[in-house]
């Protein structure tokens, strides 16, 4: 891993855990508590593997015809992040437009990994514009009153640090020396 990737990685994380104290300072849960571990994180638990399944079932074969697991996958994945958004920031009415993009999002794994069919775009657009338009309009008004400046600043962090892992070094090498 590049040292950009690292300080991605730990903004990242430190976002994260940035809103998770800010949360919990609002609505004053613990979640660390084994009885609100299940509670809390039922989705991270058991939507999410089942979805990471399928893409490691289509990685394991690799083939044109596997690519019909992604679908399934896609959209477990989406919706097991969706989930746990919602049930962490108690923001189920902010973040209902994710189950319209884990829609969008399966068929479009499908699309770029299996078979390549034009009109499968029509519903990936769609479904991702309509779900992309309603995040940004329900999203703002949450961010904004999610603790003010505090919940705002933890969220550019956090997108910060996925722009770090995204971008390419500008000189065209490695941050860390080969030996």
């Amino acid at each position: 891993m590049t040292t950009r990737r690292n300080y991605g990685m730990i903004a990242i994380a430190a976002g994260i855990v940035w809103l998770l104290i800010q949360a919990q300072a609002t609505d004053g849960r613990s979640y660390a508590e084994p009885s609100n571990i299940f509670a809390y994180f039922w989705p991270t638990l058991f939507v999410l593997p089942i979805g990471i399944f399928f893409h490691v079932a289509y990685l394991y074969k690799r083939t044109k015809q596997s690519a019909g697991m992604l679908i399934p996958g896609g959209i477990l994945v989406v919706t097991g992040l969706t989930c746990q958004a919602g049930m962490l920031f108690d923001a189920w009415g902010s973040v209902w437009p994710g189950f319209m993009l884990a829609v969008a999002f399966g068929l479009l794994e499908f699309y770029i990994f299996g078979y390549r069919i034009f009109w499968l775009l029509l519903p990936v657009f769609v479904l991702g514009s309509c779900a992309v338009l309603f995040f940004a309009l329900l999203s703002l008004g949450a961010i904004v009153s999610f603790n003010g400046l505090q919940g705002l600043t933890a969220s550019l962090i956090v997108i910060g640090g996925l722009l770090l892992l995204m971008s390419r070094s500008v000189s065209g090498r490695d941050d860390e020396r080969k030996y």
